[in-house]
């Protein structure tokens, strides 16, 4: 069984409507489509933020649907978790239209009692089953307070013993050398470490598809490991987009994955996506509108040819971006199709320039639940001071979760051969 895993497609942030990028973005969309087709498989994920908002406008719609009903018609199932730009506070959007027409499976949840409440996406004739923890509107991150403090219930989760577990997850988490703190400002305040999403994750999961960062983690083209961010195919702002251009000198593009799950720890791929955008960035040093559109004219002389190119230019020296210059701006992007960005520089809060992805760099030969256990267990065990293997501790604590009929006397005696008192 493979399956393949995108999310936070943004279809389509309102400051790129109507620009040469707009189209870049359903093109993004019919190429992963078509991957999941030419690949024959039969399970396409989309992790969160399938829309930028909640109920885009007709067109965005209009758009989305041909290649929904694509899809359909070529049998693949389209699951989908609602995340943060998905869920509307009345939590009805355009999603539940499109599930409602057949088009998408959408994952279910509801808030009951202070828990949230995970509903059941069952396929019996692949023996998957998938959940879906949302992502909620708003600065308090409430998918991550559940998470933490244990909230998050499986809903007949003892219905599928023998069935794979997928989990769709639009959340903010600490992994593969990504570190949250550093992008607080444009993912939540809020963000959770590795035991707190292990610890709410039932047994048999084999893959966590997460979504939310729109970074790629890890980096690998190919890696080993049942949980992952294919990063956002094109982003949602000019951020996400400079972050493109960064990416690019460590070589790494936009993609989606597809994951294998034949093997006990499945087999992650990435597929570069060629309808995403190509960005160049220049800073350059200009005092008044005219020194920056002869610039702008420069730079766009020395572009490479690209199905989706995008210019970013921060001026230093320039007071403000003139009116004029912003009507520059928009003959020149229609004229040139290509999408034009200029701004006063200052230095960037948000971004995270190249020296800051060295810690996404390190290569992950083998990246599993297993072993993210294990070296949780090795943290926590040195704090506490435990003079306990590591190992011993993990099959202590996978033991006394596992499912069996043993007497509590028995259980007591288990755990002391295994620790060998």
């Amino acid at each position: 069984m493979e399956l393949l895993h995108t999310s936070d497609l943004h279809l389509v942030p309102e400051g790129f409507e109507n620009t040469p990028l707009e189209e870049a973005f359903y093109s993004v969309l019919e190429e992963i489509a078509g991957l999941a087709v030419d690949h024959k498989l039969k399970y396409l994920l989309i992790a969160g933020d399938f829309f930028d908002k909640p109920n885009p406008s007709f067109h965005v719609v209009l758009r989305t649907v041909g290649v929904l009903r694509r899809l359909r018609e070529s049998g693949v199932r389209v699951v989908v978790v609602p995340g943060n730009h998905d869920v509307s506070r009345a939590k009805t959007s355009i999603l539940n239209v499109l599930a409602e027409a057949g088009l998408v499976n959408l994952l279910d949840f509801n808030e009951e009692s202070g828990w949230l409440i995970l509903h059941p996406l069952a396929f019996e004739d692949d023996k998957l089953v998938f959940y879906g923890i949302p992502g909620f509107r708003g600065s308090s991150s409430r998918e991550l307070v559940y998470l933490k403090q244990g909230l998050i219930k499986f809903k007949d989760i003892a219905n599928y013993s023998g069935y794979d577990v997928i989990i769709l997850a639009h959340i903010n988490t600490k992994f593969a050398g990504y570190d949250p703190s550093k992008y607080s400002s444009r993912y939540g305040l809020l963000y959770m470490d590795y035991e707190d999403l292990l610890r709410s994750l039932p047994t048999g999961t084999r893959y966590v598809a997460l979504g939310h960062i729109h970074l790629p983690v890890p980096l690998d083209r190919v890696f080993r490991g049942n949980i992952a961010y294919p990063g956002a195919p094109i982003g949602m702002d000019v951020n996400d987009l400079l972050e493109t251009h960064e990416l690019a000198k460590i070589g790494v593009r936009r993609r989606v994955l597809r994951a294998e799950l034949a093997s006990e720890i499945p087999v992650v791929k990435s597929l570069e996506l060629e309808s995403a955008p190509r960005v160049y960035y220049k800073r350059l040093e200009a005092k008044t509108p005219e020194d920056v559109k002869a610039r702008i004219y420069e730079a766009l002389s020395e572009l490479e040819p690209a199905k989706y190119p995008v210019l970013l230019v921060d001026v230093v020296g320039l007071d403000k971006v003139s009116v004029d210059l912003e009507t520059f701006r928009q003959e020149v992007m229609k004229r040139k199709k290509v999408y034009i960005r200029v701004r006063q520089f200052s230095p960037p809060k948000d971004l995270v320039e190249l020296a800051a992805f060295t810690d996404l760099m390190t290569p992950v030969k083998e990246l599993s639940i297993d072993e993210i256990e294990l070296a949780v267990i090795r943290e926590l065990a040195s704090k506490k001071k435990l003079n306990i293997p590591a190992e011993k501790l993990h099959w202590i604590i996978n033991y006394l979760g596992s499912s069996h009929d043993y007497s509590p006397e028995k259980l007591l005696h288990d755990v002391l051969k295994e620790l060998g008192e």
